[in-house]
């Protein structure tokens, strides 16, 4: 998978976090492109609208937050075969 492919989205999404943080700390950022989709209170919320709009196309969904922690998600969650890896 290509490294950039949500560069733009990323890119958006710093630049107008500080607005952001504002008034929808805590909530979800749904992003396409450099546009804002819309802001949910959920992340699944966010992830139906997506795939709704989007299907399989890329997108991004962001917590808003100050200070990000990385989030730790087991392979097997998914249920990702490692002997396919």
């Amino acid at each position: 998978m290509p490294t950039d492919v949500l560069k733009d989205e990323l890119s958006f999404f710093n630049e107008k976090k500080p607005e952001l943080l504002k008034t929808h700390l805590g909530q979800f950022a749904l992003i396409k492109g450099p546009m804002l989709v819309g802001i949910f209170p959920i992340r699944e919320q966010a992830y139906a609208e997506a795939v709704k709009q989007f299907g399989r196309e890329a997108f991004l969904i962001k917590r808003i937050l100050e200070h990000e922690t990385p989030e730790q998600v087991p392979l097997l969650a998914y249920s990702i075969q490692l002997a396919n890896i």
